[in-house]
């Protein structure tokens, strides 16, 4: 599951909430576990910090369009991000 999967299963039990289709206690085991994949991110994030830099999969989306090998590095375009990582 990626990042974006996360927030729409976030926003859907929430809407389910407010329209009665799930219930509290459903609501906070999702809520325990999208607090479990918010961890994990950071310790990822603190994983590539400490190792200067790097690639994380929990932040990879599956709507990459296109990369672009440089002289320097590479050009990964995402979506409407344009991402520039140095080798």
């Amino acid at each position: 599951m990626d990042s974006n999967e996360l927030r729409e299963h976030l926003s859907k039990t929430l809407k389910g909430i407010q329209d009665g289709t799930v219930n509290i206690e459903t609501a906070k085991a999702i809520g325990d576990i999208a607090q479990v994949a918010i961890n994990l991110a950071k310790v990822e994030v603190d994983f590539v910090r400490a190792n200067g830099g790097g690639r994380s999969e929990f932040f990879e989306s599956s709507n990459v369009k296109q990369v672009t090998q440089t002289a320097n590095g590479s050009i990964t375009q995402i979506g409407n991000v344009t991402r520039h990582t140095l080798r």
